[in-house]
């Protein structure tokens, strides 16, 4: 779906909590559906749950390559856990660290 450009979803403008108003660093005070040549998105923030991580995304999950039913998912979370579950099952917990790049290319 195409975001429809507007003062109130652009990165040089600042919410005024008095009203709706919105504080333009190149126009000064605007309406919020206001819209410049100079517009530019500001960047859709997700939250945490909207991102759907799992166990095995995270720093904290170490698989197990000894196990013969699922070698690529069964694991134990440092953390939290002492026995063995499928990563890929669990949503991740509050204590989640997205594992680096270099970590998820040597498994």
């Amino acid at each position: 779906m195409k975001r429809k450009k507007s003062c109130s979803n652009c990165i040089k403008g600042i919410k005024i909590s008095i009203n709706s108003d919105i504080l333009c660093r190149k126009k000064g005070i605007v309406s919020p559906d206001y819209v410049c040549s100079g517009h530019r998105f500001e960047p859709e923030s997700f939250a945490f749950k909207e991102m759907n991580y799992k166990c095995i995304d995270c720093e904290s999950f170490i698989l197990n390559t000894k196990s013969v039913e699922d070698p690529e998912s069964i694991g134990v979370c440092k953390l939290f856990s002492a026995r063995q579950f499928d990563g890929t099952q669990k949503s991740a917990c509050s204590k989640f660290v997205k594992k680096s790049i270099s970590a998820m290319s040597s498994s």
